[in-house]
């Protein structure tokens, strides 16, 4: 009876570790592993079993945590004491249009065992969520091209994941720093891009928004150099004539987000409904949730505290892109 008693506030109860294959998976890919359950001093029966994503955003110097899926792994089953040891396989596809992970954007996986009339143990995991293989590409493509990532790289906007580039070499035109969101369909790779171009009197900078669609064949391996070409070639082009950029609208990528918002689809079926998705929509969204009136997540915060506001928080760069 003592035994019982103990485990029911956690003392000697049932404990769990949740075990990856792998340390890190692509958004949309089907995360895989096992749960490890040792069995404490009594038997236990589990009510439900459950695997929470949830994504960390680091702003201005505070941790903002909101869960961003539940994944149901077992339920009603019953835990036998130590030595007992259960493994219980898992497997979850991961939502489309997470944010990829940077030092300021993090994933863990929270997994929980919901014991009847007892304390629930729980387990975290860190989990990397890494960029669809055509954005890897570019990225990579960009760095061959001397581009480097900025601190702020991977910044949430309410167009997606805003990824920021400095030139690490002298390319040639007075490029200044260059921004990137990713739009990843089916057919093919589109780059929204802001170029701040050194110009006119003592050099001040001047912002100009373009689009450059990446031909599907130069994603395929082995297009490597090509890639890098094709994508150096576009930006010293515009950087060279900016009177040349075609007139990009970004009406069609605010229905996009607009209708994502509105009919709450998180999952494939986004891409159904407008053939695509911008890299880390669905984490802008979330930091949107977020600090509209999640300030209780705040992590070290305090409650009551006045909320920041969102155009403090996040950084609304592309938000012009329908001026033109």
């Amino acid at each position: 009876m003592f035994k019982k008693i103990m485990a029911k506030m956690g003392i000697g109860a049932a404990r769990i570790d949740l075990r990856l294959d792998r340390p890190g998976y692509r958004m949309g890919e089907t995360a895989t592993g096992v749960i490890r359950i040792e069995g404490g001093n009594v038997e236990q029966r589990i009510i439900d079993l459950r695997v929470n994503l949830l994504m960390k955003v680091s702003v201005r110097g505070q941790d903002v945590i909101k869960q961003v899926e539940s994944f149901p792994v077992k339920s009603q089953f019953t835990v036998q004491p130590k030595p007992t040891v259960q493994e219980i396989p898992f497997s979850f596809a991961l939502p489309d249009g997470l944010a990829i992970s940077t030092p300021s954007v993090q994933y863990n996986l929270q997994t929980k065992l919901d014991v009847e009339m007892a304390v629930d143990p729980t387990d975290m995991d860190l989990i990397t969520i890494l960029p669809p293989e055509p954005v890897d590409r570019v990225l990579q493509a960009l760095e061959r091209n001397h581009f480097r990532q900025k601190p702020q790289s991977g910044r949430l906007t309410p167009y997606g994941q805003e990824f920021s580039f400095f030139p690490g070499a002298d390319l040639g035109v007075p490029l200044k720093e260059l921004e990137v969101i990713f739009f990843v369909t089916p057919e093919e790779l589109r780059l929204l891009i802001e170029l701040d171009l050194a110009n006119g009197f003592m050099g001040r900078e001047k912002e100009y928004k373009a689009e450059i669609v990446v031909p599907q064949e130069l994603l395929a391996a082995g297009q490597e150099e090509a890639l890098s070409r094709f994508l150096l070639d576009k930006i010293r082009a515009y950087a060279n004539n900016p009177q040349s950029i075609p007139y990009v609208s970004m009406a069609g990528y605010q229905q996009r987000a607009a209708g994502f918002a509105q009919h709450g689809q998180r999952r494939s079926g986004m891409g159904g409904m407008i053939g695509g998705m911008a890299a880390g929509l669905l984490g802008g969204m979330l930091l949107s949730e977020m600090m509209s009136g999640m300030g209780d997540e705040m992590a070290g915060g305090e409650m009551g505290e006045e909320e920041p506001a969102m155009d403090e928080e996040m950084d609304m760069g592309f938000d012009d892109f329908d001026e033109f």
